[in-house]
């Protein structure tokens, strides 16, 4: 809520007009919120909540297709920020439990009346606006910061993973006198970044920034009941969370998603999250460290989203050498081979360039400057997952031991470092172009079965909901549901252009159920009732 006067957002959930219009004429804007929204389904108000965002979704339990109690799940797993309250004539206790295990806000049964729906209202406005104004207030958060920042056990994390011999131990020590204890226990370990623009130049304002985002993560890692601790760096935030069942990874992708959700909505910050491999033990801490970090490096190049397991990026063939520049070097160098102009590429060069002439002091010192940078070149493209020689059509070393000036030299590597940028454009896009592919062959070959899910496909694929989601609304710009019941519709029409069976048989080979929903469903895509578009077809 940027300004205090903006209404909260509600969607209306119910299958009966009369009621939808009865409670709507109830809700005033004087009470806080605007109803924007209205869905006579559960699977019309998901797509209701994609386009609208909206704050509270208010949904009968007794709907068609879905009930209320899969549509608060539903809501609860893909828009965790969203509030859900059912409406009800059946006051039953099932439903009552079930509506507190989602966390549901209220549970008011009908005949709703003005009373009702007031006391409601002016509740879930205060929970509303304490959550804000409370949870998420970075004055709070800067003042916690000062406050409470555990330096201790972020300057033993940070210790422990760059000393060696005593200092190790004694680092070790230090985490476990602050009650961090690996040994046995599996593990990953996120390293969690902000993007550039999200953090101020003013250092007190970044730290306030990361602080608050730290908080925000707690609050999402210890509603979900993981076993955590939190670790910041100057450069970062990392999170090591305990595996608690075999279920572990499936479980906490959601977590990763609600917290880039999150940080979004509340902070305004765009994060992005790298994910090790699971752990085991003090050992193997520096290894996860190295993944963690390695996973959110390697996916700026491969854009493979904001949420990036290293096993996933090493699966698809991308786990190659890191690049060889220090840090403030290969900021430099990636934001300009990735979205400089030509101008920019070669302002970059020519100021190292004048380096490079500042620093040589003869033939020696020329030649193992000129090595460097070619190993530096090598390292890149090795990283993208190509062989220089093959982009530069032709030997490197030879080529390299050919050049008798920088500029020479620099010619030569700005040519090299435009073909490397277009290929990993090029590539980049077919890497993540297969894995969509994969996931449509399957939808194509098992369409027919009901209980194919998005959960489903990405099991089959090894990969996360977070990232196939990603693929289909940048590379198809729709979702894996929308796609699915696209690929349904499309048979259904053929069916019915080339064969007089039943339409409830059809349906049912097309991945429905229920024959109502199915006509629902095709009637919302091709404008027409099944039997219409027959009866047109034969006419």
């Amino acid at each position: 809520m940027g300004e205090e006067k903006e209404l909260y957002k509600i969607i209306l959930v119910d299958d009966e007009d009369e009621v939808r219009g009865r409670i709507s004429s109830k809700i005033s804007e004087e009470s806080g919120f605007t109803i924007v929204g209205t869905a006579g389904n559960g699977y019309d108000a998901l797509e209701l909540i994609e386009k609208l965002s909206p704050a509270v979704v208010l949904t009968d339990i007794r709907m068609p297709f879905i009930d209320g109690i899969e549509l608060a799940s539903l809501i609860r797993r893909d828009y965790p920020t969203v509030r859900v309250a059912f409406i009800s004539g059946y006051d039953e206790f099932e439903y009552a439990r079930e509506a507190i295990e989602l966390n549901v806000s209220s549970y008011l049964t009908k005949p709703v009346t003005q009373e009702d729906i007031s006391k409601f209202l002016t509740r879930l406005k205060g929970d509303l606006d304490r959550e804000f104004k409370e949870k998420y207030n970075l004055e709070r958060l800067r003042k916690s910061y000062h406050e409470n920042l555990p330096l201790l056990l972020d300057n033993s994390f940070s210790s422990f993973l760059v000393a060696s011999g005593k200092g190790r131990l004694q680092a070790l020590e230090d985490l476990r006198s602050c009650g961090v204890e690996l040994d046995g226990k599996k593990y990953l370990l996120a390293r969690v970044q902000i993007e550039q623009e999200g953090l101020r130049g003013d250092l007190r304002e970044s730290e306030k920034m990361k602080h608050a985002l730290r908080t925000l993560m707690e609050t999402a890692l210890e509603r979900n009941g993981f076993s955590f601790k939190t670790f910041q760096f100057a450069d970062g935030l990392f999170l090591m969370i305990e595996e608690r069942n075999e279920l572990f990874m499936k479980e906490i992708d959601p977590v990763f998603f609600e917290i880039v959700k999150l940080s979004e909505k509340f902070l305004e910050l765009n994060i992005n999250i790298g994910i090790s491999q699971l752990r085991s033990n003090f050992r193997q801490l520096s290894i996860a460290y190295e993944e963690s970090c390695r996973a959110l490096e390697q996916s700026r190049f491969l854009n493979a989203g904001r949420i990036v397991y290293i096993d996933q990026l090493e699966e698809t063939g991308h786990s190659q050498a890191a690049l060889s520049l220090n840090e403030d070097e290969i900021k430099t160098l990636e934001q300009t081979i990735r979205f400089g102009t030509d101008g920019e590429v070669r302002d970059l060069l020519d100021s190292f360039k004048m380096a490079g002439l500042r620093d040589c002091q003869g033939g020696v010192n020329f030649r193992m400057y000129t090595v460097n940078l070619v190993n530096s070149l090598i390292k890149y493209a090795a990283f993208v997952g190509v062989d220089l020689n093959s982009i530069a059509g032709e030997d490197v070393l030879e080529r390299m031991l050919a050049f008798r000036s920088l500029d020479q030299v620099f010619d030569w590597v700005m040519s090299l470092i435009f073909k490397l940028r277009e290929w990993n454009q090029r590539e980049r896009q077919t890497g993540s172009q297969k894995i969509l592919d994969r996931a449509i062959i399957l939808i194509e070959q098992s369409y027919s079965d009901p209980r194919l899910s998005l959960d489903e496909v990405c099991e089959d694929l090894g990969i996360s909901v977070s990232y196939l989601s990603l693929l289909f609304r940048k590379n198809r710009e729709t979702t894996f549901v929308k796609y699915l019941t696209g690929v349904r519709i499309d048979r259904a029409c053929e069916l019915l252009r080339l064969t007089d069976e039943k339409i409830v048989d059809i349906a049912g080979q097309c991945g429905y159920n229920d024959v109502y929903y199915f006509s629902h469903s095709f009637k919302k895509n091709r404008g027409v009732s099944p039997k219409k578009y027959r009866e047109q077809i034969l006419s």
